[in-house]
């Protein structure tokens, strides 16, 4: 279970289980945490992802040039569209806060919305900017005090799709990798290789390699939480990376920290809920 009774994890219907990977709540009302604690840290993810703020504010926070003065955004938008993103992120509220981010797949984003993934890459942008109006429209329906909330953007996601649903779902990024690889490899038989990894790219929004990118970060992750003082050698080996140099690129560049950074501050830091929220899955 998380440790953090304001933050939980959402997992989607059978229905949905092909477009949704997850939904992931936060509510801090009535939490008394200091401005520091109300920081959120993001990993860079293959997702595409759509938020709902119901109560409070959220702001992007940046940093200037020399790496150390954090500038705040404007304050975000009520719904809003974060495209996959090759970088992590943080955001920060300054005061209580409930919402909802719901993490979409990929190659869903077509049959959902009528957008490609490779389009949308890196864009943190108002839903109506990116999303149609009548999307727009019935994601917007969605109402505290009418039910559970998760449930009411489950509908009113597959409501959106312009396309046949398809079929299962992922428990983790590396799941949805390894199914979309077969599905490619079924449907384009006879065709190139080329052709076929341009096609991967144009559905998926990044190549094969650059994915497997984030399931390895995944599985390591996984294993650091699990372990109580990881050795990164043997974490390294488990997790697919060619060596210990690699892995230790490849964590900052999903999470912007070192491993050693992210394993105590993952354990200690009330803003790195949402990896330890995933570590549940």
């Amino acid at each position: 279970m998380s440790t953090l009774p304001a933050a939980r994890l959402h997992h989607p219907t059978r229905l949905t289980a092909g477009s949704i990977h997850l939904g992931v709540a936060r509510d801090i009302r009535g939490v008394d945490l200091r401005p520091e604690q109300r920081l959120n840290f993001y990993p860079a993810s293959p997702l595409a992802v759509l938020s709902w703020i119901f109560h409070g504010q959220l702001h992007r926070v940046q940093t200037q040039a020399d790496g150390l003065t954090p500038v705040l955004s404007a304050e975000l938008p009520r719904m809003l569209f974060t495209g996959p993103s090759r970088t992590p992120s943080i955001s920060w509220s300054p005061g209580p806060v409930h919402a909802i981010s719901i993490g979409i797949y990929p190659d869903a984003l077509k049959r959902l919305f009528g957008i490609q993934a490779g389009d949308v890459r890196d864009l943190v942008l108002p839903m109506e900017q990116v999303l149609s109006a009548s999307a727009c429209q019935i994601l917007g329906q969605v109402q505290t005090g009418e039910g559970p909330l998760f449930a009411q953007l489950e509908v009113a996601i597959q409501q959106c799709a312009r396309g046949a649903g398809a079929a299962g779902g992922a428990a983790t990024v590396h799941h949805w990798l390894t199914g979309l690889m077969m599905r490619m490899a079924a449907t384009h038989t006879g065709i190139g290789l080329r052709q076929v990894q341009r096609q991967f790219k144009r559905q998926a929004g990044q190549s094969q390699r650059e994915l497997q990118l984030y399931a390895r970060a995944e599985r390591a992750f996984a294993l650091a939480q699990q372990q109580e003082n990881p050795i990164w050698s043997e974490v390294a080996l488990q997790a697919g990376y060619s060596d210990q140099s690699h892995f230790g690129r490849e964590v900052k560049r999903v999470s912007g920290f070192s491993p050693a950074q992210f394993a105590q501050s993952m354990k200690t830091d009330e803003a790195f809920w949402m990896y330890r929220l995933l570590g549940e899955t």
